[in-house]
């Protein structure tokens, strides 16, 4: 996590090294590295370093994403990682559980996307209709990245890049940001929603807590299929209970079993079967009231 680190007693710190003009690196008593924007200018390693001048301190808790962060400031202008800590603050305020490496990816992401503008270059989102639609959170982040981007440097982004942020967000809550391809993982969920709807014949409620909670089930689960990983919760007492008592509601949990073997060669779980019954038995419970 970043945090903006806060020290009642000042004692003496010394420079690790020199990112750029406006940041470097320092360590805190317990030897962790930090690094400090705003106050690089003519410093060098091992010089003693006034706190009370750094605008922004930040601390990542794996030491391969701060070396990557730093990687990332000596080669870009800091100002983006401003914005990138307000983004991985509302995240984690609206309950979205993003990785440290966000940090990383995003801010150099942001400077690129900015050079691009620069240059006249625009690149269109193809996936930004279904990005606003099942990642409703990551996107609305990503419109207000871009007001921030804007309020900073006069340069409005547009919505394509609103989208091409919230699929940064989007991975970093799903791994590591390098093996997740939140195209395939979006395009798995929109297939899956749609055997649910064209099975039972129902138009969903966008706006109910029923598909909120499906969406978010299907975004880690699409996660796993393409990871190949097995959800595994013992829940195999109750499995063939809820089955007898919800047979039609179960009989759409086999339509996506069966395409999702036929597709991606995954077989389901037990439990991933119990928890797609029981988002889809909600959805149900919902269109019948």
């Amino acid at each position: 996590m970043v945090v903006k680190i806060e020290l009642e007693v000042r004692m003496a710190v010394k420079i690790v090294r020199v990112l750029n003009t406006n940041a470097v690196v320092s360590s805190d008593q317990e030897g962790r590295e930090l690094i400090r924007a705003g106050i690089g200018f003519k410093k060098k390693k091992g010089e003693n370093l006034d706190e009370a001048l750094a605008d922004k301190t930040y601390y990542l808790e794996s030491v391969d994403d701060s070396r990557r962060l730093q990687e990332v400031v000596k080669e870009i202008s800091e100002e983006y990682l401003e914005i990138v800590s307000r983004i991985v603050k509302t995240a984690r305020e609206e309950g979205l559980k993003v990785r440290d490496s966000l940090y990383v990816t995003l801010t150099d992401h942001i400077n690129s996307a900015v050079d691009r503008y620069r240059e006249n270059i625009a690149l269109k989102n193809m996936m930004k209709l279904e990005i606003r639609k099942f990642y409703p959170k990551e996107y609305e982040i990503g419109l207000r990245a871009v007001q921030w981007i804007q309020e900073q440097n006069d340069e409005n982004l547009g919505e394509d890049e609103a989208a091409f942020i919230a699929m940064h967000i989007v991975s970093a809550e799903l791994g590591s940001g390098s093996n997740v391809d939140v195209n395939k993982i979006t395009k798995l969920i929109n297939a899956v929603l749609q055997i649910v709807r064209i099975h039972f014949k129902i138009e969903f409620n966008e706006k109910s807590i029923s598909y909120e909670r499906f969406l978010t089930h299907l975004k880690f689960f699409a996660t796993r299929v393409f990871d190949n990983t097995i959800y595994q919760d013992s829940m195999q007492e109750i499995y063939k209970v809820l089955i007898e008592e919800n047979e039609y509601a179960y009989s759409g949990v086999r339509k996506i079993v069966e395409y999702i073997e036929k597709q991606y060669s995954y077989k389901l779980t037990i439990d991933e079967r119990l928890y797609l019954l029981i988002h889809i038995k909600r959805i149900l419970d919902e269109q019948s009231e």
